[in-house]
């Protein structure tokens, strides 16, 4: 007999949140989900005060706790270390490299998601970059930027077996539209990002297939009331869904809270687009080649631009709450249930509701990790 193991706590379902509620669990997947009833279990984890939530999934997360997605041990030390701040399942976000530093990567986080790793659970890879504008490069290495091309792409998605989930892109490179219809085409989420796309450029690749938008406003034309830009361009149309990096810095907490409203927490996903320093004390360290220096929250360059975060998902949702005023509900489902959409694992991860994987995250009052699960299994515990 497989033992019933409950969950009591605040339990956020994609409709409600129910305030002395059970999510009981049995070989690995979730098997009820409803108010608190004694005999629902027969082994029960009390989380009476704290939130019972669906696992955080990150889909744009270079690296952190110093292990890095393009290092060739860094997907195992990363997995532990998301699982540490209650992310459950993740993208490993590759940035602007030669294509032969980002194959390495690819063949080796496809080996992560077939399984090896403990911890947060990577589901496939995004690709951010090299097919960037040179205008808008950010903390992506100027030096390695280069037009779209699709015998390249097509290499990663044979290395990485069929794991290549979303691509970054500049839709007004050359080749920009083709590209993003031939990803379409393939199962590929084309995702605009580092980009100087006007808004009818953003509009036409919309229209070619491009659904998704990496790190909103930053590293984009911006919105202005003439010329919306592409960031407009995406609030605009019902078709994209965007990230938000909630960090404090990268968005003015009124852009957050206009964004998320306009899109809906189903449009929006909050991501951490950390790095590898993350977690780790100040100082300078090296990131694709640029250095940066993380000091006070923040992680830059030389410049004096943003390069990155530094914070979890978790601290992504609690600032959502802060700083945007969003219910815990609202901000649970924008790091969770929308990227796990996004990443096309919505049958199994992403809800609480019978038959999903057990893929649980328990937040405290102050919306901290305090338990992290993976398929039913305890990966974190805080003592």
């Amino acid at each position: 007999m497989t033992e019933v193991l409950g969950i009591r706590g605040t339990v956020i379902t994609p409709n409600e949140e129910i305030a002395d509620g059970i999510v009981t669990i049995e070989a690995g997947k979730i098997s009820h989900v409803g108010r608190w009833a004694e005999d629902r279990c027969e082994r029960l984890l009390d989380f009476r005060g704290c939130y019972v939530a669906p696992g955080l999934v990150d889909i744009h997360v270079h690296g952190g706790g110093g292990h890095g997605v393009m290092d060739p041990e860094g997907v195992g030390g990363l997995s532990e270390f998301l699982a540490r701040g209650g992310v459950t399942s993740y993208l490993p976000t590759t940035h602007t490299a030669p294509h032969e530093r980002i194959m390495e990567a690819a063949k080796t986080i496809g080996g992560g998601i077939r399984g090896g790793v403990s911890g947060a659970i990577p589901l496939g890879i995004h690709m951010e970059g090299p097919y960037i504008s040179p205008e808008m490069c950010g903390a992506q290495n100027a030096d390695h930027v280069r037009p779209p091309d699709i015998d390249e792409i097509a290499e990663v998605i044979e290395v990485s077996r069929g794991n290549l989930r979303v691509v970054t892109l500049a839709p007004e490179m050359e080749r920009g539209i083709d590209t993003i219809r031939w990803l379409a085409s393939k199962g590929v989420v084309p995702a605009a990002g580092h980009t100087d796309a006007t808004h009818d450029e953003m509009v036409d690749a919309i229209d070619a297939g491009l659904s998704h938008a990496s790190h909103l406003f930053n590293r984009m034309r911006p919105f202005h009331h003439r010329n919306p830009g592409a960031a407009g361009a995406a609030l605009a149309d019902d078709r994209v869904t965007v990230e938000l990096v909630a960090d404090g810095f990268h968005l003015h907490p009124t852009t957050l809270r206009i964004a998320s409203r306009l899109k809906g927490p189903g449009k929006t996903a909050l991501v951490s687009d950390s790095i590898p320093p993350t977690g780790l004390p100040e100082g300078e360290y090296d990131f694709g080649g640029l250095r940066i220096t993380v000091s006070g929250g923040r992680s830059l360059l030389d410049s004096g631009r943003l390069a990155g975060s530094t914070i979890t998902l978790c601290d992504a949702v609690r600032n959502m709450v802060r700083l945007a005023g969003s219910s815990v509900r609202e901000a649970v489902e924008m790091a969770s249930t929308t990227p796990a959409r996004i990443a096309g694992v919505s049958k199994a991860k992403g809800r609480l509701a019978p038959g999903m994987d057990a893929d649980i995250t328990i937040l405290d009052g102050d919306l901290s990790p305090a338990l992290t699960m993976v398929g039913g299994e305890i990966v974190y515990r805080r003592s």
